[in-house]
């Protein structure tokens, strides 16, 4: 089915707002690059530093990932970070993936990659690779009376459970330990790859995508738990990214299996009917069946991708409209997809009228200007209507928002209809001005 022009122009708006705000001038996101490493050698439990340029500042911003060479790659948040470096604690997972002797574990090398807006273009050479080594405090007979073994911390016993019990799911993410044995993700780990995503989420979110491929398909491009850049991506094409759908399953749901809002189907849980009035409201497309981005999930009588991506967003009617400059006098509620009532003024986000101009939400946001009939503007008080109780009555000379930037002509009908006819000039229509002045003002 061909889709409707709104729903294309959606899709590039989309992928505007969703660049990354620290993207260099050009608008390419920065590769991450580690220049050293210190120290060369520590324990499990001590900091590595990292340094370099292209990291993300903040707590949890960059992810770390370590590597032994031929085993899985291990993810992990860097505790603190400025642009040009970061710190970690070497984790207690990075112990089931030391090498071992018959006196048990022993030094290992991992070599290192970091992922901030982009992954590092490659691993580190085992000259910068550091070297790690079991926790200082893991002393032999430690581990019970008789135990002639370094002390196994709680993950390694984790771990030891995950191999006994492989029906169970020891980390609570929705995949059989033995499952993720079997597919290279952490049994003991909710979220292999630090992404934020739980790594059931992202497994099921695949095989919904392609179910052909068992026993998941395990990388690019399909969802993946052991890939932490996915996250921006719209893999079943509804106009939801992946974290966009996580973010409703995880608040609306957030139980296995995976009934609401996968990313890898557009109508998850199966077909949606449109069986009443309100459900008519919500159908963007016309087609009767409401998929995952005109479902409601806070029954607030807004689509979700409406208030994600659509015109329930700020960003959308410059991009949109790029000529009409903004109404900026005045910050305005956006409508969250996850709260009913986002401004906490008691009123749904759809009936509402965050920008005070007398009509609601909905008819600005849901439905289009050609629908309506009326030059809508949900962040912008004097559209359609310039006598609007908010609208200011003051309009600077220069940059002037619209109607005051000539695209409207005094004596034009009120509210504006859109589009503007010709000859539009009516009796006691618009006298120039806005905010309730003027004798012609209703």
């Amino acid at each position: 089915m061909r889709l409707p022009a709104p729903r294309v122009i959606l899709f590039a708006a989309a992928g505007l707002a969703l660049l990354p705000a620290s993207a260099s001038a050009s608008g390419h996101a920065v590769y991450p690059v580690v220049k050293s490493i210190s120290p060369a050698r520590l324990a499990i439990g001590q900091t590595l530093t990292i340094k370099g340029s292209g990291f993300r500042a903040g707590k949890d911003r960059n992810t770390v990932v370590f590597k032994r060479d031929g085993k899985p790659a291990i993810f992990v948040k860097a505790d603190t970070a400025t642009k040009t470096r970061l710190q970690i604690v070497v984790p207690d997972k990075l112990a089931a993936f030391l090498a071992t002797q018959t006196t048990g574990p022993i030094a290992t090398r991992f070599r290192v990659r970091v992922l901030s807006q982009r992954f590092s273009k490659s691993f580190t050479s085992d000259s910068k690779s550091p070297i790690i080594t079991p926790r200082t405090d893991a002393a032999p007979g430690g581990a019970g009376a008789g135990s002639s073994g370094p002390t196994l911390s709680p993950y390694q016993l984790c771990q030891q459970s995950a191999v006994a019990n492989p029906d169970a799911d020891n980390d609570a993410d929705g995949i059989a330990n033995s499952r993720e044995l079997a597919i290279g993700t952490d049994p003991c780990n909710a979220d292999t790859d630090g992404d934020g995503f739980v790594d059931g989420y992202e497994y099921q979110s695949a095989l919904d995508l392609n179910g052909s491929a068992l026993p998941f398909p395990g990388k690019r491009p399909w969802p993946n738990p052991l890939d932490p850049s996915d996250g921006n991506y719209d893999f079943d094409g509804d106009g939801l990214m992946l974290w966009q759908e996580y973010a409703l399953w995880k608040k609306f749901s957030n139980a296995f299996p995976v009934t609401m809002y996968s990313d890898g189907t557009q109508n998850t849980g199966g077909p949606m009917l449109v069986v009443t009035a309100e459900m008519t409201k919500l159908d963007l497309n016309g087609d009767g069946n409401l998929t995952d981005d005109e479902r409601d999930a806070d029954a607030d009588g807004l689509s979700n991708v409406v208030e994600y991506n659509y015109r329930g967003t700020q960003a959308w009617w410059p991009l949109m409209y790029t000529t009409e400059k903004p109404y900026n006098i005045r910050s305005f509620s956006q409508p969250d997809p996850l709260l009913n009532d986002t401004d906490g003024d008691g009123i749904p986000d759809g009936q509402d009228d965050q920008d005070g101009d007398g009509f609601t939400n909905y008819q600005e946001m849901q439905q289009s200007r050609s629908q309506i009939g009326l030059r809508v503007q949900p962040y912008n008080p004097c559209l359609p209507n310039p006598y609007a109780a908010l609208c200011s009555k003051w309009v600077p000379f220069t940059n002037a928002w619209a109607p005051f930037d000539g695209s409207q002509q005094v004596h034009d009908a009120v509210p504006f209809i859109w589009p503007r006819p010709t000859p539009t000039p009516v009796s006691g229509g618009w006298n120039g001005t806005g905010g309730y002045q003027g004798p012609t003002a209703p």
